[in-house]
């Protein structure tokens, strides 16, 4: 890709320019200076503001370019190194408050965008990075373990404080489970019975399938429903136990976007849209002005009683009435 150092212009003949060429630095505070009607707004506005914004225009979508009107092109033989241009002068173009040069440029829409997904959220309490894992985060975990490892897929289960354990063992055993880990440690729901009414433990997991890893296409597409169930029924939750020769392994998934306690909200683009009520400041609403009654300047002067005009409001003959009101009520 090309780079230049310069913006180029030969034959320019604007209005009073009579084909005059010149080189203007990138990167440099340029200041156009000359008698009036010797061209200056003629160079500035309607020759580089005007060619610079008729090409970027050219760039945008037609629902854009509606917006900002067609410019025509100006009378010269040649520019080159022209970025986009805007121009900042004395008049205000829109009777908006809220448009802006982003959002007519529809540059605004992609920021909100860029922002959503490459955002990352952090805790305020520890300043970790907050994480939600999600079915493939937990498949890709488990595939890159060594072939052979046994590993169970489990979700987590509150027993209450109602019910007998033994009997709330017994309806999770009627809704086909099996097994389901107490202590770290794997048990048959038939074994554990008669042990969980010494168990002080008030939450197991349940174990909602086994297997040995190995690299299969058939075991991804059941690694992904079971996942899927454990997250469901663990409510967010999901855990994976791993059994191999060093031991076993226990490693906590949560598909919930919290951390520390907390529930963070995952980045929209309405989050950052001065636009929308969740992304607009809660103080201004947006428009970045605040209408509102600034005590220094209706006192500048807090040495002064109210007497000897102290309020500067109430000094005109017509605003005494609001002076004398105030004095009597006092």
């Amino acid at each position: 890709m090309q780079r230049y150092d310069s913006i180029s212009l030969r034959g320019v003949r604007v209005h009073n320019l009579k084909n005059i060429s010149l080189d203007i630095p990138h990167g440099k505070l340029i200041v156009i200076t000359g008698l009036s009607g010797s061209g200056k707004s003629s160079l500035a506005f309607d020759t580089l503001f005007a060619e610079g914004q008729r090409r970027y225009v050219e760039s945008l979508s037609s629902y854009a370019r509606q917006f900002l009107g067609r410019m025509n092109k100006p009378e010269v033989d040649f520019i080159d190194g022209i970025p986009p241009a805007i121009a900042i002068q004395q008049k205000v173009n829109t009777r908006n408050p809220r448009s802006t040069v982003g959002t007519s440029t529809e540059v605004y829409d992609y920021l909100k965008l860029l922002y959503a997904r490459i955002g990352k959220t952090y805790s305020p309490i520890s300043g970790k990075e907050v994480k939600r894992h999600s079915v493939a985060d937990v498949v890709d975990y488990i595939q890159k373990l060594n072939d052979g490892t046994k590993v169970l897929i489990c979700f987590p289960y509150i027993l209450n404080t109602v019910q007998p354990k033994e009997e709330q063992l017994g309806l999770i055993e009627k809704q086909g489970y099996n097994r389901i880990v107490c202590d770290e440690e794997l048990y048959r729901i038939d074994d554990l019975k008669d042990k969980v009414k010494n168990s002080k433990s008030k939450s197991i997991r349940i174990v909602l399938d086994r297997i040995a890893v190995k690299r299969d296409e058939n075991q991804q597409g059941r690694l992904s429903d079971s996942v899927q169930t454990a997250f469901y029924e663990g409510k967010g939750e999901c855990c994976i136990m791993q059994i191999d020769e060093e031991g076993q392994l226990s490693k906590v998934f949560s598909d919930r976007f919290e951390a520390d306690g907390m529930q963070f909200e995952i980045p929209t683009e309405h989050m950052f849209s001065f636009n929308n009520p969740i992304g607009a400041c809660p103080v201004c609403e947006g428009f970045g002005k605040v209408l509102g009654i600034d005590e220094d300047i209706v006192v500048p002067n807090k040495s002064v009683s109210i007497y000897d005009d102290a309020v500067v409001c109430w000094r005109g003959e017509k605003m005494q009435q609001w002076k004398k009101d105030f004095i009597k009520s006092s």
